[in-house]
């Protein structure tokens, strides 16, 4: 079993463009070694933006926790506020903006689990 009683106490990773996030139950034994799903944090700051991407076999679904911004599904935008939940299939290119004026933070869970080889950009 892996417990994590807040969010606040998660070790965030940066990428190159300040999208932060974390792997909260995963694959790997340090983060639960989930055999079908993943759980990820993923934080925006003002004005950013998550590179585009998809996945060939991978469900995505998204609950935005905090911020407001918009999604982009196949070139599509869409607003996006907290509460909003955003779900995509295989194949379906997305990204994210954060529009707002605060921190733009939302949960990702994958299903199957989530490995870096089906993350594609082109």
């Amino acid at each position: 079993m892996r417990l994590i009683e807040s969010v606040h106490n998660v070790k965030f990773k940066t990428l190159s463009d300040g999208e932060m996030f974390s792997v909260l139950v995963g694959r790997h034994e340090s983060v639960g070694a989930s055999e079908h799903h993943t759980v990820a944090i993923v934080k925006l700051p003002i004005g950013g933006k998550s590179e585009e991407h998809f996945h060939k076999e991978r469900e995505e679904s998204y609950f935005i926790i905090f911020g407001k911004g918009e999604v982009f599904i196949d070139g599509k935008s869409s607003k996006i506020k907290s509460g909003t939940l955003i779900h995509t299939k295989p194949n379906e290119r997305h990204r994210f903006n954060n529009t707002g004026e605060s921190e733009l933070s939302y949960l990702v869970i994958t299903a199957p689990r989530w490995v870096p080889d089906d993350s594609h950009s082109k």
